[in-house]
């Protein structure tokens, strides 16, 4: 991104970080000196600064991203080896056990909110900005707008999935005597206002920008598009555990009259995720022939419109009695960006939409990837075996000719040291170390065996959203819609995902690309649950990058016993209105969680006792500092610091 007033903005920001180190007032977010304030606003330059530190300040929150979306989930498990930082650790393996308390500052959620203010300040001057700088047209200012609106809503679009209810404003607030506490709204409320907030900007961001950095560490068209299937995909499963797929209603909202139902939202779903593929097409195709260009990369896409996929070509590199094969999707997604292997540049690849930036030139680190992830003394999560081999329906060739399979679920890790000495062997755990430069040797021979060979590195960007992400997202919606016509549409995006990483280890080359026959890679064994199958892919192709517990917890949703709760009792935050979803709860548990946490199956079932166990705790100084209007989460009503 390129930078702009560095000093004057830098100030400001400076500013708003020291404000928002009070505990007591968690809207304090802005210079509480008011001449600073008005005198800032000036040109277009002060706008886009503030725009700009809005996205740094919002990759400041990519280790809550992470944690808040898989480290609840059934694909992960506390490292078993000796960790380097114990107290962390300890408390990770409280929430594991089902035990989050409301004092854990992992709950914090204060930086989202100065995200979100970066923005409403941002849309609040943008009017203002435009009649002073003449050389500011309007269309850059919609542009702008269009982005601001979306990555404020995209925020609150992951407090609600973390925490349910969450204050709710798109206030501004300018100095000290402004400052109030906003009580919590309700999680269908906030859906329903930014999935309006985005429908209203859609269309008018940019296609792309000058550089790949920017195209795909801002927001544009493409990204919003992917937002709104992914919020429609929610609310369509929020509604149909309360109400039933079939029901419509009509929501009230600030911002005007909402009418929807759960089959349209399906239906939008797959609309928008549909446009967002064009989208990221359209701009790859733009990119191609402009500034700088992806032509180094072969793609397949095995028929799919707009799926055009980096294609795993597998090439056989043999060293004496080992073969090594290129994982170019692997390569390309999600090395560290600017990084270079066999000549083609990495990062921000032609499947990314949507991820927030990290550069070892601007200091800039994304250490969550090491120290949650990965391999070595300090990663907390290891990969749960069970639960990983669960999503190949207990297919052991599935998960055998599968590369993906190879970096996500490994305990053949082989370490070089500086000198270049390696050692190998297996590590007492299972890991995923997609993130960790890994590349792949596997040995000849009757007894084959795959050893990964891995290098710390800590300026991969954070992807937040990617091709195959909302691929899956239109297949789970097609899925939930059902019909003949909907399923095989579903089979072939899962199918076309899973082969594309398929390696054939008598050629090496990969596996049939006839995705209209045969076996569906991670098919239940039943053969009938689609929605199943979205799961399980969804699980092998995102695992680490903060998804897996909103998949979990989005079908439990779904899932719910509407008969079993009163209106009052599905939405209200009063702690004798805890709502029911004990139902969803707990086929979420015994589908998912009983495979990697079978110990602890009852205690999760009993803990999650109705859909507020499937959110975090709110912190306690939130609700401590609320007077009352903030309500902690019925399930995590105590807090080891209560009186």
């Amino acid at each position: 991104m390129k930078r702009t007033n560095i000093f004057k903005y830098t100030c400001l920001l400076g500013l708003f970080a020291v404000s928002t180190t009070s505990c007591e007032d968690w809207l304090t977010v802005y210079p509480q000196d008011r001449v600073v304030e008005e005198q800032f606003w000036e040109d277009k330059n002060d706008l886009e600064g503030v725009r700009y530190a809005a996205y740094q300040h919002m990759a400041s929150t990519v280790n809550k991203m992470a944690l808040w979306g898989d480290m609840r989930s059934d694909v992960f498990i506390i490292n078993p080896n000796t960790n380097s930082a114990q107290g962390s650790r300890d408390m990770y393996e409280e929430i594991k056990q089902g035990m989050p308390d409301s004092s854990m500052s992992i709950f914090q959620w204060g930086e989202f909110y100065t995200t979100i203010n970066y923005c409403n300040k941002v849309l609040q001057h943008g009017e203002e900005v435009l009649e002073k700088d003449k050389q500011f047209t309007t269309a850059e200012w919609l542009q702008i707008r269009a982005e601001m609106v979306a990555l404020r809503a995209l925020n609150y679009f992951y407090l609600i999935r973390a925490f349910k209810d969450v204050p709710y404003t798109t206030k501004v607030i300018n100095n000290d005597t402004q400052i109030e506490t906003f009580g919590l709204t309700t999680q269908l409320d906030i859906l329903d206002s930014i999935i309006l907030d985005c429908e209203k900007v859609q269309g008018q961001a940019r296609n792309r920008f000058v550089s790949k950095q920017d195209s795909k560490g801002m927001i544009t068209n493409c990204a919003i598009y992917a937002m709104l299937s992914d919020m429609y995909l929610w609310r369509a499963s929020l509604h149909q555990g309360r109400f039933g797929k079939n029901s419509a209603d009509t929501v009230a909202v600030d911002t005007g009259l909402v009418a929807h139902s759960v089959v349209g939202d399906y239906q939008k779903s797959i609309e928008y995720a549909d446009k967002s593929l064009a989208a990221l097409a359209y701009q790859n195709q733009e990119e191609s022939s402009g500034t700088y260009n992806f032509s180094q990369q072969r793609t397949i896409n095995f028929g799919l419109e707009n799926c055009d996929m980096v294609y795993n070509d597998f090439e056989e590199v043999s060293s004496s009695n080992e073969i090594n094969p290129r994982l170019e999707a692997q390569n390309s997604i999600f090395y560290g960006s600017g990084m270079s292997i066999n000549g083609i540049t990495n990062g921000n690849s032609i499947e990314s939409i949507f991820e927030l930036q990290f550069s070892q030139g601007d200091s800039r680190r994304n250490d969550i990837v090491n120290s949650l992830y990965g391999f070595n003394d300090g990663t907390h999560l290891a990969v749960s075996q069970e639960a990983f081999l669960a999503a190949y329906a207990n297919n052991a060739t599935e998960q055998q000719y599968d590369s993906r399979f190879w970096i996500s679920c490994t305990d053949q890790i082989r370490t070089e040291s500086g000198s270049g000495n390696s050692s190998s062997g297996t590590v007492g755990g299972f890991y995923c170390v997609k993130y960790m430069t890994p590349e792949v040797t596997l040995t000849e021979g009757a007894n084959r065996e795959i050893y990964v060979t891995v290098e710390a590195y800590s300026y991969q960007n954070w992807i937040v959203y990617r091709m195959t992400d909302v691929m899956l997202m239109k297949a789970e919606a097609l899925a939930c819609l059902g019909g003949t016509e909907n399923n095989n549409e579903c089979k072939r995006l899962v199918n076309a995902i899973h082969r594309r990483s398929y390696c054939d280890f008598k050629n090496y080359r990969e596996v049939d690309t006839d995705i209209n026959s045969g076996t569906y890679g991670n098919a239940p064994s039943t053969g009938s649950d689609l929605v199943k199958l979205v799961m399980n892919e969804r699980q092998i192709e995102l695992i680490a990058e903060g998804k897996r517990w909103f998949d979990l917890v989005r079908y439990a949703e779904r899932n719910s016993d509407s008969t079993k709760e009163s209106a009052d009792e599905r939405e209200s935050t009063d702690e004798k209105f805890v709502g029911d979803g004990q139902t969803g709860v707990q086929k979420m548990v015994k589908d998912y969680m009983e495979v990697s946490v079978q110990k602890l199956a009852t205690v999760l079932t009993h803990r999650f006792k109705n859909r507020y166990g499937l959110y975090c705790p709110i912190y306690y100084m939130e609700v401590k500092a609320s007077d009352g209007k903030i309500l902690q989460n019925p399930v995590w009503n105590k807090s080891k610091y209560d009186n």
